[in-house]
This record gives C-alpha cells, structure tokens and sequence, in this order.
C-alpha cells in the first residue's frame, strides 16, 4: 500500500482529490489524502503564505517517514514568496512556468526538512483548477440544464489555446472568471466544480490537460518506501 497526502489549494481542490482522484488510485493500491494548510483564524487553505505552506509540509513530512508528501496549488496568484517566483515571470509558457516554479520549490522544501527527495512531490496547476473543466465543455455545460445556451461561447473561448492549462492566467482572463458566462445558476466553485469534474473523469482531463496528466503519472508510478 502506497501512502500520498496531497496538501490542497482549498476545498474545491480537497473536494477533487476526496471524490474523484482517490477512488481512481485506490484501485491501484495508493491511497490518496487530502489535506488544507490551517491559515489564520482557524481557517483552511486559501491565500496560502509561502511561509505557512512550507511550515505545513515540514510537519506533515516528519509525521511518518514511510508517506510521499504532494501539493495541488494554483500557479494564478502563487504568493510572491514562493522560490523563484521572480525568475519564473519571465517564462510565457504556463507549463514551463509551472514546472520551473515545482524544481525551485522541491529543492527549497528538501534543504530545510532534510527529508528523502523521492517524498516530496510538488504540483503546481497552470492557471487554477477551473482549467480542468475546460476539458470537456459540453459536460461542463451539462451539470445545469440552463447552461447548455453558454456552450457555444465556451467553446470558442478553448478554440484560441492549443490546451486548457494555456488558457491566459490574468485576473479577468483567467479560468474561473471566463466561466462567469455561466448564470442561473451561476458557477460556483466548490460544488460545481468537483461535481462537473466528476463527470469529465480524470482519463478526458489528462487527455486534455498535460501538466496535470504528468503529476497524477508520477503518482501512479511510486513505489513502497
């Protein structure tokens, strides 16, 4: 039995991994946990400081040495602090970006914890987690019945990137905010999100998606520790 906990971006994220990447993995004997780094108030996740974030991993890291450790934070409005954040505002490419964002990140986690570098295994997701859903858009339209009119709009949104993870990470061009074309309901995140993704299935997101489609290979190629 293979053990990964995945420190998650926020509910929506803790949602994804909970309900539809765990039972997947768990066919293959790896056993997926969610969790959200606890932030002020007596809150979780959201906002993440890099300095809670890294906080966080340290301890989860030390509880058993015997469990891979991983992350699911959106690259859209990485706190600034992260390692290497200047440098990585220089490359176009949302993947190159974000995996240059993960080797900086990997490598400042293991020099602080001293854990085994296997154990650490960081996702960035170019832009957010609403570029999932653009895998499949006339699922996406499918989850309510008065959503499918907004389809052809979401279409041609997807039509001028070659991916969904490509989809332009600016505060109003991003992922979510296109899909505020979705009205009555309108799309909220944690219950829409999770729920449409569900529905896609992670074998059409990883089709569509190839920075995310090569993290979940790395899950599925660890071995025991």
């Amino acid at each position: 039995m293979i053990q990964v906990i995945i420190i998650a971006e926020g509910q929506t994220e803790e949602t994804f991994v909970r309900d539809v990447m765990a039972p997947v993995f768990a066919a293959s004997g790896i056993i997926l946990t969610a969790r959200l780094v606890e932030v002020a108030g007596g809150g979780r996740g959201g906002a993440l400081s890099y300095e809670r974030v890294w906080k966080f991993l340290r301890n989860t890291l030390r509880e058993r040495a015997s469990t891979y450790v991983s992350t699911f934070f959106d690259l859209h409005k990485l706190d600034t602090a992260f390692p290497a954040h200047a440098g990585s505002l220089k490359i176009s490419d949302s993947g190159r970006r974000a995996g240059y964002l993960e080797t900086a990140f990997h490598a400042d986690v293991i020099a602080r914890t001293g854990c085994r570098p296997d154990r650490f295994i960081p996702h960035i997701q170019p832009w957010e987690f609403e570029t999932l859903l653009f895998s499949d858009l006339t699922t996406l339209t499918g989850t309510e019945t008065s959503w499918a009119r907004h389809l052809p709009a979401l279409q041609n949104i997807r039509s001028g990137f070659a991916h969904p993870e490509q989809i332009n990470g600016s505060q109003t061009t991003k992922p979510s905010a296109r899909l505020g074309l979705l009205r009555n309901p309108g799309f909220r995140k944690v219950r829409h999100g999770p729920l449409a993704a569900g529905r896609i299935g992670l074998q059409r997101i990883e089709a569509e998606c190839p920075h995310f489609a090569a993290w979940l290979q790395r899950l599925r190629t660890l071995t025991p520790l």
